[in-house]
Parts: structure tokens; sequence; C-alpha cells
């Protein structure tokens, strides 16, 4: 990318759909890094690339900023490894719920009903949630 083609954080935040405090304190925290130009912040697709990955891991919901920062780090190690295993079911778990609540609310939205509850569709969907609820009670 050349200087030219260097974004400011305005821009960025925009895009993103942040403020442009957010985008200082991940600068802040060590998560990212930025090109000073004029004495203003700017990212490069590096740059860029660095925040869509950092977003994806806050926006997944099961990971501490420390998390992220260990995992995003441009040392990989055996503990980001050992860290990211440990957050594979949680984020499993968090994706399946989010994704039978976008199921449920689709149909909601499409069908009209007026009580979920006794809805064929909505009662398949709980019910598939309450054999996860109740197999993940036991296993703890």
């Amino acid at each position: 990318m050349a200087e030219d083609d260097l974004v400011p954080i305005g821009r960025v935040a925009e895009w993103f759909g942040m403020r442009v405090p957010a985008l200082r304190y991940y600068e802040d925290e060590g998560l990212l890094t930025t090109r000073r130009r004029n004495g203003r912040r700017h990212f490069d697709r590096d740059d860029l690339r660095r925040l869509a990955l950092v977003r994806t891991y806050v926006e997944g919901g099961v990971l501490s900023l420390d998390e992220v920062r260990e995992l995003t780090s441009a040392e990989p190690s055996t503990g980001a490894r050992l860290l990211a295993a440990r957050h594979l079911p949680a984020l499993e778990e968090h994706s399946f719920s989010a994704s039978s609540a976008l199921r449920l609310l689709r149909h909601h939205v499409e069908h009209d009903q007026p009580d979920q509850l006794s809805c064929p569709r909505c009662a398949e969907e709980l019910r598939e949630r309450l054999v996860r609820f109740t197999r993940r009670r036991r296993d703890t």
C-alpha cells in the first residue's frame, strides 16, 4: 500500500462502525499500530486487516482484550494456540445460540406468529435448545 493509500482514522471508524476514541484505545492497549501523517493517525492495508481480526475476536464475545492481544501478536506461541483451543467450545456454543435466535426471529417476522411457544417450528427449535442446555448442565 502506497503512502497515498493511508486511510485516516475517522474514515476507518466509519467503516468499522466504531468511534475514534475506541480505535485510539485499541492502539493504546497494543492491539493496533497506526501510521502518523501530520500528527494524525492513519491506517495502511495491514493495519486494516489487523483491525478486522481484532474486531472479529472482540465481536465473538468470548475473549478478553488481553486474550485478543495474545492471539493477534506477531509472534505466535504454543500458549496462543492453547488459548484458542480453550475458547473454541464457548465460541461454538455462542455461534449456535446466535444462529438459533436468528432462525426464531426470522420465522417470527416472516410468519407473524402471535404465540411463538405454540408454533410447531419454534417448538422444534426450542426442543433442540433444551437438549443442548440439559446436556451442557450434565457435562459440568
